[in-house]
């Protein structure tokens, strides 16, 4: 009896396995969630999930975030988070850019006239009353902070100010970052970002805070330190 000889599977086949292992999605860890009537749901990677409780949470018109305790209680949690071109709120900061100033410092030297720019972004820095301690702010790494225009340019950063402070649940600061140099018109840039890496005021993520250049005042002083 003949023995009938197996034949080798088929590039379609081949192609068939494949897919049958690609097309599961797959979850590479747990994931934290709200419903839409605001209750915690936790999403396990197999595809299950469940209430963390049945608490459900709320923002009031200021700005705060509410926890609405299955008991008929409820307490503040922090800011309900925000992300706006000009303000970061996160649930314990709130980072908003109040102005950008371009100072431009004029000097004769002998018959010429020469002119140097900086570039101060003004920031106001809220902590949420829910915070549970203070966050310590002490020699900041400059190297944390970017400048750059929408077309690329980068700006290096001189300093900020204060670049040591703490800052406690309640309270609220104004802080200056300054840059050298400043936008040109022959740059054809439209606006300026600044971007804070995590850590620089407490931030667990990146903040990205950003103003039209036409919206920038420029100002006259008598020299920089």
């Amino acid at each position: 009896m003949p023995v009938t000889q197996q034949s080798p599977p088929t590039l379609m086949a081949a192609l068939l396995l494949i897919g049958a292992f690609t097309a599961s999605p797959v979850l590479l860890a747990s994931l934290d969630g709200l419903t839409d009537d605001g209750r915690e749901v936790l999403l396990r990677e197999d595809g299950s999930w469940e209430f963390r409780s049945n608490d459900r949470f709320a923002n009031t018109r200021d700005g705060q975030r509410v926890r609405l305790k299955d008991d008929g209680t409820w307490e503040f949690v922090g800011n309900a988070p925000l992300v706006l071109k000009e303000q970061v709120r996160t649930t314990l900061l709130d980072i908003r850019l109040q102005r950008v100033d371009i100072e431009i410092h004029k000097e004769k030297v002998n018959k010429n006239v020469r002119e140097e720019k900086q570039t101060v972004f003004y920031l106001n820095v809220g902590v949420s009353p829910a915070a549970k301690k203070s966050i310590p702010i002490a020699d900041t790494d400059l190297s944390l902070i970017e400048a750059r225009h929408d077309k690329g340019k980068l700006f290096p950063v001189l300093s900020m100010t204060p670049n040591t402070l703490e800052l406690k649940p309640g309270s609220e600061h104004t802080l200056a970052i300054r840059m050298k140099g400043a936008p040109s018109i022959w740059d054809g840039a439209k606006s300026m970002q600044l971007k804070l890496a995590p850590g620089v005021l407490g931030n667990t993520k990146p903040v990205i805070l950003s103003q039209n250049i036409s919206d920038m005042e420029k100002k006259y002083v008598e020299g920089f330190e």
